[in-house]
Parts: C-alpha cells; sequence; structure tokens
C-alpha cells in the first residue's frame, strides 16, 4: 500500500507541475526537442565526416603500405643483386687464387726438377774429374815407379861422374 501511495503522489506532483508549469514546460520540451534535432544533425554530419575521413585515412594507408611493400621489395631486389655480384666476385678471387696456387705449385715443381736435373749432372762431372784426377794420379805415380831409379844404381853413376870429373 505504501508502494500505492508513492505513485498517486508522483502523479499528483506531476499534475500539479503541469498545472503550475504547463505552457512553460512544453516550450521548454520543445527548444529541447529542436536542440536534440540540430544536435542528432550535426552529430550525424560530424559522423559522416569523420567515416569519410577515416576511409581517406584508411586508404592513403594501403597507399603508403603498398609504396613501402614495393619499397623493400626494390631493396630486397637490390640486395639480391648486391649478393649474387659478392658471390660471383668471391668466385672469380677464388678461381684466381687456386690458378696462382697451381701455378706456383707448378713452378715450385719445375724449378725443384730444373735443381735436381742440374745437381745430378754436377755430381756426375765431379764423379767424372774425381775419376780423371784419380786415373792421371795413378798414370803419374806409374810413370815415377817406372822411372825410379834404384839407390844403388844412382850412388854407382854418381860414384863414376865423381871420378869423371877429377880426372
Amino acid at each position: 500500500m505504501a508502494h500505492k501511495n508513492t505513485e498517486s503522489e508522483g502523479e499528483n506532483l506531476s499534475r500539479i507541475k503541469d498545472i503550475l508549469f504547463g505552457e512553460d514546460l512544453q516550450s521548454i520540451e520543445q527548444k529541447l526537442d529542436i536542440v536534440k534535432g540540430e544536435n542528432s544533425s550535426a552529430f550525424d554530419q560530424l559522423k559522416s565526416e569523420l567515416e569519410n575521413r577515416f576511409k581517406k585515412i584508411e586508404l592513403l594507408m594501403k597507399e603508403k603500405s603498398k609504396e613501402v611493400d614495393k619499397a623493400q621489395e626494390k631493396i630486397i631486389s637490390v640486395q639480391k643483386n648486391v649478393n649474387e655480384g659478392l658471390k660471383q666476385e668471391i668466385e672469380k678471387i677464388n678461381i684466381e687464387v687456386n690458378n696462382g696456387k697451381i701455378n706456383l705449385e707448378n713452378t715450385t715443381k719445375d724449378n725443384i726438377e730444373q735443381f735436381t736435373n742440374t745437381i745430378s749432372k754436377l755430381e756426375t762431372t765431379i764423379n767424372q774429374t774425381i775419376d780423371k784426377l784419380k786415373n792421371d794420379h795413378e798414370s803419374r805415380v806409374n810413370d815415377l815407379n817406372k822411372n825410379k831409379i834404384n839407390k844403388d844404381t844412382l850412388a854407382d853413376i854418381l860414384v863414376e861422374l865423381a871420378k869423371k870429373l877429377k880426372k
């Protein structure tokens, strides 16, 4: 029951307000409706304008994203070209180094062979010279041995010479 009394009191109060402020309240409500309408219209315009701007920003972001993607692809392409160029240069350098190494090894091998041959020839020449000197020495020793005079014979010859010289 208390609830019903509160409702009836609220209704009574509403009626009293209508009687006291009826025209003013209606005019205020009309003005409020006009303001709401104007605000609603301005809000719709702002909302529409914001949506358009967001769409433009989204399109601009998509364009910029495409530009960034293109630039990134270009950078990747340039980097691949640079990498390929570097790989080719490295391969050329490796080939040149290997060729230089092979040439050096071949030259060294040839020089070693030449030195070995020269040493062999010198060894042969030295051995031949030694053999010749030995043979010469042996032949001179033999000649000296053949031409060697016996001590007694020499003494007899010298004694005879001394006798002839005394005469």
